[in-house]
């Protein structure tokens, strides 16, 4: 039924021998504080050695705590993780394997932040995160790049932004989450522009290194993405 799925094909230059990649999932099999544990080490060993082309290792934080999801989410703020980020990565190639990094921002989801953030003060689960100011937001585009540099210097082949299920570039996109009247609200072009500016700091800080971006394209809400009506 699909005879091309076990071929090879070559993206951005690297040539994956077959086109199934392992998705990112949470697993919270990081250490205490975001740090990388054996156990986390075994399991994306097996994952690589299962056959796929390509393992995107589930969401590591970019900014500690206002960004991360919990006190086991991988980070890649710090250098502190550089080594052991650096052997997950090796893991997964060992295997034949390339290997991706996805990196977040929580944003309103942030579990330790209090009060979290997001581009407007809209209840989530009975919690209110308040506004980013525009030098906040210039400095989590700034822990973006750092972040991808530092997947980078750790030796993945790629890195994956975080775009998707509710999150802090994902909460911009959509029209439930962004309500601020300014150029980063209103149109799908202003709401997309933060993510984009991002994306642009990301490539200029990782140069020809692939780039990633999970995109949520359907909320299944109402008054969520996509605007339907407008």
């Amino acid at each position: 039924m699909y005879p091309h799925l076990f071929f090879a094909m070559t993206v951005g230059g690297k040539e994956f021998k077959n086109r199934l990649v392992m998705a990112p999932l949470y697993l919270g099999y990081a250490g205490e504080g975001g740090t990388v544990s054996e156990i986390i080490l075994e399991h994306y060993r097996l994952m690589a050695k299962s056959g796929v082309a390509m393992v995107v290792v589930e969401n590591a934080t970019v900014d500690y705590p206002a960004g991360s999801g919990s006190n086991r989410t991988l980070r890649v703020e710090t250098d502190e993780n550089l080594d052991g980020l650096a052997q997950l990565a090796a893991k997964i190639k060992g295997q034949g394997t390339w290997a991706c990094l996805q990196i977040n921002h929580a944003g309103r989801f942030a579990a330790i932040a209090d009060p979290p953030f997001a581009p407007s003060a809209v209840q989530t689960f009975g919690r209110v995160p308040r506004a980013l100011t525009k030098e906040e937001m210039r400095r989590v585009a700034g822990k973006f790049s750092e972040a991808a540099l530092r997947v980078k210097k750790a030796g993945f082949d790629m890195v994956e932004l975080h775009g998707g299920t509710g999150y802090l570039l994902s909460s911009f996109v959509s029209p439930r989450t962004s309500t601020c009247s300014d150029e980063y609200d209103g149109s799908v072009e202003n709401r997309q522009r933060f993510p984009l500016e991002v994306v642009q700091q990301v490539r200029s800080a990782v140069g020809d290194f692939p780039v990633g971006y999970r995109f949520l394209a359907d909320e299944w809400l109402p008054d969520g993405l996509p605007d339907r009506g407008a």
